[in-house]
């Protein structure tokens, strides 16, 4: 079957309508999250991580959530304070953190829906490496047009 070919006009406008789907889908999820749960987005998305994971190391966390150590370390302060986690040293190396969820935690996990990001985040582990290859190189253009290679950013619309 032939592929349907648009106009350059008709594909910029659809690119730009997915970004925006994108980004409203996102925003509202996060606001709704916190509305009906009192955490954030990445706050949510760590808590399911750890149910998935159990109890696990602070690094691992990184890696498998993507971020950096110290983002990840401050979300789980936030959570600690909220009840929502507890860290324990483990023995025999007392050096090894690992954080696991409370039974508060729990009931939050249990109750709200998965998030957009580990949503995203899963789904592009389920594609071949060429598809993710060229998704890449795409998103890295975009990047450069837009001038914005230099910001940091590590949630969509949060301050984590």
């Amino acid at each position: 079957m032939a592929k349907k070919t648009v106009s350059k006009k008709t594909a910029i406008a659809k690119i730009v309508q997915s970004f925006r789907r994108i980004f409203k889908a996102i925003h509202q999820y996060s606001e709704e999250v916190l509305k009906e749960f009192g955490v954030t987005g990445p706050q949510l998305w760590l808590l399911k991580t750890l149910r998935e994971e159990g109890g696990t190391s602070v690094g691992e966390l990184s890696e498998k959530m993507y971020l950096h150590i110290s983002t990840v370390s401050g979300i789980i302060d936030r959570l600690e304070t909220k009840g929502y986690v507890v860290r324990k040293r483990e023995a025999p190396d007392r050096r090894v953190v690992t954080v696991h969820l409370t039974a508060a935690g729990k009931r939050i996990v249990d109750r709200a829906p998965e998030p957009s990001q580990g949503k995203l985040l899963y789904s592009l582990q389920t594609l071949s490496e060429k598809e993710v290859l060229e998704m890449h190189d795409a998103l890295q253009k975009i990047v450069r047009l837009m001038e914005v290679e230099q910001i940091e950013a590590t949630f969509f619309f949060s301050e984590e």
